[in-house]
């Protein structure tokens, strides 16, 4: 996706996200409760103000847009950008679509409408995931997008590995997500959530573990 494809699309989604959120407020009782947020079984577990209902999605829209057009500027190794530029472009637009769609789902769970939260959402991110590691591998070194430890930013070779090590576990961590949403096989959300930090911990690991085997190759 080229720089300009990016700006158009996410401005899209912007004003799709915030026709959303004036219909939202518009038709939403003003002292009514929302749900906001949902457990692993896709049950209300917090309730929030039409306001919180409304705001969140054009704020974290908004948000996204600014970092997409403003990191590649600020980033000490912005010079890398062009190196990586469609996949970063097609990354932050992908980003933007689903946080997009999650809010929709929101606010149409805050309307009355039967959506099933529990299979949508993680059915969402999961695709996320996997699109992530698909191209998680081709992105090169930048404070910003990416596995940042001190050892992937020291080191270009450690960089490289540990995104390739990290896109498989992306993609495994996307499947897995799919598959639950359809299944609902894992009933403990403790388990989950320990599960997900795990798959984020590993990368950390293998490239602190990478580096000190180059370190060595090179005594």
């Amino acid at each position: 996706m080229k720089s300009k494809s990016l700006n158009y699309f996410m401005l899209l989604m912007m004003l799709v996200v915030f026709i959303v959120a004036v219909y939202a407020y518009v038709n939403l009782p003003a002292d009514g409760r929302y749900p906001v947020h949902w457990n692993i079984k896709g049950v209300p577990d917090r309730y929030g103000s039409r306001t919180e209902v409304v705001i969140i999605g054009p704020i974290i829209a908004a948000g996204i847009y600014v970092l997409a057009r403003v990191l590649p500027k600020i980033d000490p190794k912005k010079l890398n950008y062009a190196k990586f530029s469609g996949e970063y472009n097609l990354l932050m637009g992908i980003i933007m679509l689903v946080l997009s769609a999650v809010y929709i789902i929101a606010v149409l769970a805050a309307l009355g409408v039967k959506v099933k939260v529990e299979l949508w959402i993680p059915g969402i991110i999961g695709v996320l995931f996997i699109i992530i590691g698909n191209y998680l591998g081709r992105v090169k070194q930048n404070w910003f997008m990416g596995i940042k430890t001190p050892w992937t930013l020291s080191n270009e070779k450690v960089w490289y590995k540990t995104h390739r090590f990290s896109a498989r576990i992306f993609v495994l961590l996307g499947v897995f997500m799919i598959i639950e949403a359809f299944t609902g096989f894992v009933m403990n959300q403790a388990i989950l959530v320990t599960l997900i930090l795990g798959a984020a911990l590993l990368p950390i690991a293998y490239s602190y573990i990478i580096y000190r085997q180059i370190e060595k190759e090179g005594k």
